[in-house]
C-alpha cells in the first residue's frame, strides 16, 4: 500500500511539473501579444508529449493565473524544458523583446546557469 501512495505522489508531482511547464510555454507564446498557429501546434504536442490532452490543455491556458511554478528537481530536466520554451521562441521567426524577457525570467527560476543560459540561447536562437 505505501508503494502505491509514493507512486501516486510521484504521478502527481510529474503532472503538476508538466502543467507548470505549460503554463511557461504559454507565457512565452503570449509575451508578444500573438499566439502564432505553428506556435499553438507545438504546445500541444509537447502537451501530448506530457500526458497532457487537449482538453486539458485547454483549460491550462484559460487559467495561467492559478498554476503555480514547479522547479524540476534534476537539473537535466529544467534544461530539457527549457530547450522547449526555446524552441517556442524561434518556431515563428520572429523574437520580440518581451518573449526574450519572459524567457530571462524563466531561466532564473530554472537556476540555470549563465553558461548554460548563454550556450542554449546560442543553440536555439542565433
Amino acid at each position: 500500500m505505501r508503494v502505491l501512495k509514493m507512486f501516486r505522489s510521484s504521478a502527481q508531482d510529474n503532472k503538476q511539473e508538466a502543467i507548470s511547464h505549460l503554463k511557461n510555454l504559454l507565457a512565452i507564446a503570449k509575451a508578444d501579444g500573438i499566439v502564432a498557429e505553428i506556435e499553438q501546434h507545438l504546445m500541444i504536442s509537447v502537451a501530448s508529449r506530457l500526458g497532457i490532452s487537449i482538453e486539458e490543455f485547454n483549460k491550462i491556458s484559460g487559467n495561467l493565473e492559478n498554476i503555480e511554478f514547479v522547479l524540476p528537481e534534476k537539473y537535466d530536466d529544467r534544461v530539457e524544458q527549457f530547450q522547449d520554451i526555446l524552441m517556442l521562441m524561434s518556431v515563428d521567426n520572429h523574437i520580440d523583446e518581451e518573449e526574450m524577457e519572459t524567457c530571462k525570467k524563466i531561466a532564473e527560476k530554472f537556476e540555470l546557469t549563465e553558461r548554460d543560459f548563454k550556450q542554449l540561447v546560442d543553440n536555439y536562437l542565433m
